[in-house]
């Protein structure tokens, strides 16, 4: 299969997106209400209660608002680096211990089939990340809420097969 990719909501009104391997369905970000992402994933013909984890991006609302509530629904559990959990603890609610991963910026690790690297983008939250998703041959690298890209994000993101960027709106910039 390779992976299968589908943009939920991007936006101020939320954030999530849905990769599926042939060992893997995960969300990067849960920026809805968690009744919201459960229609949008019904939609797309998967069960919300089958997902293996969600990714943080960086703790606002847009990107975490229904991720605490879905892994009390579905015991899903949530990874972010240190620094995110310290800021978005409170608007999880009570988590399992378990359902709490934490990894380090800039470092791969693998979820079942999943290679994942969490690295660097540039946003104002504790420590913001984009990811890049590698499965067999593929790769898949996502940027929400980004000010820019330099040459350390675009190494990140050479030679993705799909690549979702997502930026704010900023008057200044434009």
């Amino acid at each position: 299969m390779g992976f299968r990719f589908c943009s939920l909501s991007s936006g101020s009104c939320g954030n999530s997106q849905y990769i599926e391997t042939d060992g893997m369905k995960i969300l990067v970000d849960a920026g809805l209400s968690g009744k919201k992402i459960q229609g949008l994933l019904t939609s797309i013909d998967v069960d919300p209660g089958e997902l293996d984890c969600i990714l943080v991006t960086h703790e606002h609302g847009d990107h975490v608002k229904g991720a605490g509530i879905l892994s009390r629904r579905f015991d899903i559990p949530i990874y972010a680096n240190e620094k995110t959990w310290e800021a978005m603890k409170e608007d999880m609610g009570k988590l399992k211990d378990d359902n709490i991963k934490i990894f380090n910026t800039n470092s791969d690790f693998e979820i079942g089939d999943l290679g994942v690297l969490p690295f660097n983008i540039y946003h104002d939250a504790a420590e913001p990340v984009g990811y890049s998703f590698y499965n067999k041959t593929k790769k898949i690298s996502i940027i929400t809420d980004t000010g820019c890209i330099d040459k350390k994000i675009g190494k990140h993101i050479k030679d993705s097969n799909l690549l979702l960027i997502e930026s704010n709106h900023d008057e200044n910039m434009l």
